[in-house]
């Protein structure tokens, strides 16, 4: 094929084109769903959503309206409300578990597995880390305490295999004797209190306003609270030496 056979046949495709016009547009709006924003920006959106308002008190219509797309979309990819939130809270909830588990191991390996070491300075850099994100705690309050499936599955995947790392790591200071025998469940009641009132502070809201004002604030707050805490685990040096008294079988 000559050159000049080629510039003929270019020619004639160009006029066809001219002839034939750009092509026709398709009439109406264009989907809402060809604008999707990407499965993990609905996820974050959903968890803000179920933090705020609960699970009974979002509505897929309107969490997919302020998505920009169709709640049947959301019905195809996530099939339900309670596979919805499942997804929405293991997307928040397993990068924070990592993250904790990883500041275990890394205090661990730094005070050589001394357990009384690790867990003082674990204790409030650990509640330094969930502070950092206020509406994870809003969520494990509002979800986590409920006697559901929710709530249930919160503590059945997050909660209480965290708690049953530290309280291991409790056990072994206690043999040490350097942390008073206490029943768990009590360690527990003091920790979560102390996290609660970083996000619902209830009846002293008008009190703490001032240590919740400021990330360095809460910080601070944060340091005062744990200290008094770990000062209260401790078998104080006095505590060890006193006589006891009032034994059966003491002289």
């Amino acid at each position: 094929m000559t050159n000049k056979t080629i510039q003929l046949i270019d020619r004639r495709n160009q006029e066809g084109l001219a002839l034939r016009g750009p092509a026709p547009r398709r009439r109406g709006r264009p989907s809402r769903d060809a604008m999707a924003m990407p499965r993990e920006d609905i996820l974050r959106q959903a968890f803000a959503a179920f933090a705020r308002d609960g699970y009974d008190g979002v509505s897929l219509r309107t969490l997919a309206a302020g998505c920009g797309i169709s709640d049947s979309l959301i019905s195809h990819h996530f099939g339900s409300k309670q596979r919805l939130w499942e997804e929405a809270t293991d997307s928040m909830f397993q990068p924070l578990y990592d993250r904790l588990l990883a500041l275990l191991d890394a205090l661990a390996l730094a005070q050589d597995n001394n357990a009384t070491l690790v867990l003082r300075n674990n204790l409030p850099q650990s509640l330094k880390m969930v502070a950092a994100n206020p509406v994870m705690l809003q969520f494990l309050f509002r979800e986590g305490e409920g006697d559901n499936e929710r709530g249930e599955y919160l503590r059945a995947k997050y909660v209480r295999p965290y708690l049953a790392r530290l309280d291991a790591m409790f056990a072994q200071a206690q043999v040490s004797g350097e942390y008073r025998a206490m029943a768990p469940e009590s360690r527990h009641v003091f920790v979560f209190g102390l996290m609660r009132s970083l996000v619902m502070p209830g009846l002293m809201r008008a009190e703490l306003a001032p240590h919740l004002a400021t990330p360095e604030a809460m910080s601070a707050y944060i340091d005062e609270a744990t200290a008094l805490l770990y000062s209260g685990l401790l078998i104080h040096p006095h505590e060890k030496t006193a006589p006891r008294s009032g034994v059966a079988g003491d002289p």
